[in-house]
């Protein structure tokens, strides 16, 4: 037991802001995100949760994530129970295990958690003793269906205003069937402060002071399910961003600003001005490609960017508009040129593949879009500058349940390799470009763990036993 307990030590070691209670006539909630620490902990919904849940003084809550692949093993050679970051207790004897689910893919995570856990998957499986399944996040929010088999009960929404309701729920020991309620939004989100709330290095986001700016898209784009999983729009005010940036000041110089649209927000220039004010850098989560202006670059370039992400989605300005990015070839040059301008000369551009109505030629678009970018950067850099290059990322489109897609197909294996094949082909003789795309078999199983209106829990089992996603998606009835 003793390495896997010295690892999570370490790991406490690193953070600040940690909290550990006692147990005594406390209800016992090991709250989980199925994936590796350093990506869980990047994600502010956990960060929110384990917050929410220690205010209640009746309640206990610890964290625990998915072993990296060699410790799993560690774990199985030494018989080694999953155990909690804050106290190494085996999560088995938690009164309840909440897992918060952001990506449908890491449903392939559930299992082998709980078996390293040692508590039965099935609903059927499991007594009294055991300790209650809740599931909540983005991804259920969406399609619960497939874990209908695995979980008590699920939350779909935002859990902030209903948390009351969920910690009832945990404290009765029953197992409630199905859901809690319809679909819960916080309808004022100035009054529930959404920030790191443990900081670490050993993140994604590590260096960062994440900050939530809003919730919801104005944008609407139809391939998108912010939108519609976190309709309606809504904005924090300047002096709730700004007493969280405050907040922050003490463990980190660089906050991460995070919205689906942040340029979008009607205090994002003020709060951006505030930071610098206090001394310190911003990132942005996203930025719309025709948003980008001189003022924009110029922000950047005083938080110290070299490097920046745009969404352009598709190679077409037809096909783009027919999604929701209704912005022309030209208009994408012209953000690259005012990056570069201000010394901003690696872009990381990502599209979609295999998109409704796309055609041979939007596909070799992606291509000259990635080649044009290159040229436009290269022009406008400052002289002496010598690292300009595109990092360009193909990724199949996934049709998700509650968008204007949710009925179209997934292209599938053929299309999507002779749609890349294309756009390798056409960029390989140009020097700066990066091509990266995900692998196809991921995005196929997404799609079906996106879209399936049935549980799921064979084709889990099959995947925890070692079975390729493939070959579990063919034996599918």
């Amino acid at each position: 037991m003793w390495p896997n307990v010295e690892k999570n030590r370490r790991l406490l070691e690193e953070e600040e802001g940690f909290v550990v209670k006692e147990w005594g006539g406390k209800t016992s909630v090991a709250l989980i995100y199925p994936n590796t620490y350093d990506v869980g902990m990047s994600n502010l919904a956990i960060h929110s949760l384990y917050k929410l849940f220690n205010e209640n003084p009746g309640i206990v809550c610890e964290r625990a994530f998915l072993p990296a692949a060699n410790d799993i093993e560690e774990h199985r050679r030494t018989k080694t129970p999953l155990l909690s970051l804050e106290t190494q207790r085996p999560l088995s004897e938690f009164d309840c295990i909440a897992f918060s689910i952001s990506f449908q893919n890491d449903y392939l995570n559930i299992l082998p958690i709980l078996k390293l856990s040692r508590v039965p998957h099935r609903i059927d499986d499991r007594g009294k003793d055991d300790p209650l399944l809740i599931a909540g996040g983005c991804a259920v929010t969406m399609n619960h269906l497939p874990l209908a088999g695995i979980f008590d009960a699920f939350f779909i929404g935002e859990a902030e205003e209903a948390l009351p309701e969920i910690i009832a729920a945990i404290r009765e020991g029953a197992r409630p069937e199905g859901t809690f309620g319809g679909r819960r939004f916080v309808k004022k989100l100035d009054d529930w402060p959404t920030e790191t709330v443990v900081h670490s290095r050993k993140t994604e986001f590590g260096d960062m002071h994440l900050v939530e700016m809003s919730r919801g898209c104005p944008r609407k784009c139809k391939f998108c399910a912010t939108p519609c999983i976190y309709a309606p729009l809504r904005f924090r005010s300047f002096d709730a961003i700004m007493s969280m940036v405050k907040n922050g000041l003490s463990y980190r110089k660089r906050f991460g600003l995070i919205g689906s649209d942040l340029l979008s927000h009607p205090d994002f220039f003020q709060v951006v001005e505030e930071i610098h004010k206090l001394g310190a850098a911003f990132s942005p989560s996203s930025l719309r490609v025709d948003a980008i202006d001189e003022r924009v670059a110029q922000l950047l370039e005083k938080s110290g960017h070299r490097s920046i992400s745009l969404g352009v989605e598709a190679g077409s300005d037809p096909l783009r508009a027919s999604i929701g990015k209704r912005f022309p070839r030209e208009r994408i040059l012209e953000a690259a040129e005012a990056l570069a301008r201000h010394g901003i000369t690696s872009l990381r551009l990502y599209f979609m593949m295999g998109l409704p109505g796309e055609t041979p030629d939007d596909v070799a678009l992606i291509a000259r879009i990635a080649n044009d970018v290159l040229l436009a950067i290269r022009t406008a850099a400052p002289k002496g500058v010598r690292s300009t290059k595109v990092s360009l990322t193909v990724t199949p489109f996934v049709p998700k349940p509650l968008t204007p897609f949710e009925n179209t197909r997934f292209a599938g294996e053929k299309y999507l390799k002779e749609a890349i094949g294309t756009i390798k082909k056409l960029t390989a003789r140009s020097e700066g470009i990066a091509l990266h795309h995900d692998p196809i078999v991921s995005s196929e199983c997404d799609y079906l763990l996106s879209n399936e209106k049935r549980e799921m829990t064979v084709f889990l089992e099959k995947c925890a036993s070692g079975k390729t996603a493939r070959s579990a998606i063919a034996e599918l009835d």
